[in-house]
């Protein structure tokens, strides 16, 4: 975990004198790459305090999220506001929000039962409508590839990457239902109590996009074996899925697209945070596995990938790209 600011007792105590909290303990959460988190344990309950290392205004909007997924009650948290006053305060200029802590685990492996919870919460997410304070695009999709290409630092992943967005952007069809989507659904943001699914947390990448993107990038982040997807498990989470939307034939004709594009964007990412934005040598490579993912998601047969993940239904029109 990248602890950006490490905060000591009386630091959170400080913190916690505007919320009306006395804290008794507390310890830092290995979560996010763009905050420092800690669980609180206070007098009244536990709590969960994020620092963060973005905008203001984008953690305003956060918090005015997650009121909104509240008010649909979708699993996640519920921000902690104070009695009187903001319920984003700062540290040093940095913002801050408090949680309340929800109970549950982050597992290291999803069985297929499990994703296909995932899956359902995904469609109960994606039929909230979505607010216009949000973006209409990705915080790291097409877009954002070419502050990488023109860096320099890697001719060949570079290369790649040019190569990937022209394919992306000739293939990805028009017309691709849009909503309220998390756009991060790796395994380390949903909890379990057991084996029975808990909540989706931190919705920092929330945004209005393609609906299909979400199913993509929660293929990369839990449907992932040894660099490998797999299929059995993309097929638990699109049933879960359809149990309660079902997918447009386009979106199922682009889903293997989508897993791709998903997988070359954490690349693209990984490549900018751990390269150019914050270097940290033993990270340099990390994006490499997205690379082989990608890869290897392309490699897959078309008629194989449908057949595994629709199974029992028709191909119809699906193309090759």
């Amino acid at each position: 975990m990248t602890q950006y600011s490490m905060l000591q007792k009386k630091d959170i105590q400080g913190i916690l004198s505007k919320y009306d909290l006395d804290l008794l303990s507390y310890g830092p959460i290995d979560q996010g790459e763009g905050s420092s988190t800690y669980l609180l344990r206070t007098e009244k309950k536990q709590f969960v305090l994020t620092v963060f290392e973005i905008e203001r205004i984008r953690v305003v909007n956060i918090c005015k999220l997650l009121g909104l997924l509240e008010e649909y009650k979708f699993p996640t948290t519920r921000v902690y506001k104070p009695a009187n006053g903001d319920a984003v305060t700062s540290y040093h200029g940095k913002p801050v929000i408090i949680k309340s802590y929800i109970p549950g685990q982050v597992m290291d492996v999803l069985d297929e039962d499990m994703i296909k919870q995932v899956g359902t919460a995904m469609a109960e997410l994606h039929q909230i409508p979505y607010p216009d304070y949000l973006q209409d695009r990705h915080a790291y999709g097409l877009h954002t590839f070419s502050d990488v290409m023109k860096s320099g630092i890697d001719h060949e992943y570079e290369s790649w990457l040019a190569g990937r967005l022209i394919h992306l952007k000739e293939w990805i069809p028009a017309g691709l239902p849009r909503g309220l989507i998390h756009g991060d659904v790796f395994r380390d943001n949903v909890l379990f109590v057991g084996k029975t699914f808990r909540a989706l947390i931190d919705f920092e990448d929330a945004c209005q996009y393609y609906r299909v993107f979400d199913l993509g990038m929660a293929v990369v982040g839990m449907c992932t074996k040894n660099l490998q997807i797999e299929l059995p498990k993309v097929r638990s989470l699109v049933e879960g899925y359809q149990s309660l939307s079902i997918l447009e034939q386009k979106e199922k004709e682009s889903l293997q697209l989508f897993v791709e594009y998903a997988a070359i964007a954490t690349s693209s990412w990984r490549f900018w945070k751990y390269n150019i934005h914050t270097p940290i040598a033993e990270k340099a490579e990390k994006h490499m596995e997205m690379v082989n993912i990608a890869n290897n998601t392309r490699a897959i047969p078309k008629g194989e990938f449908w057949d595994s993940v629709f199974v029992g239904k028709s191909r119809e029109s699906a193309r090759d790209y």
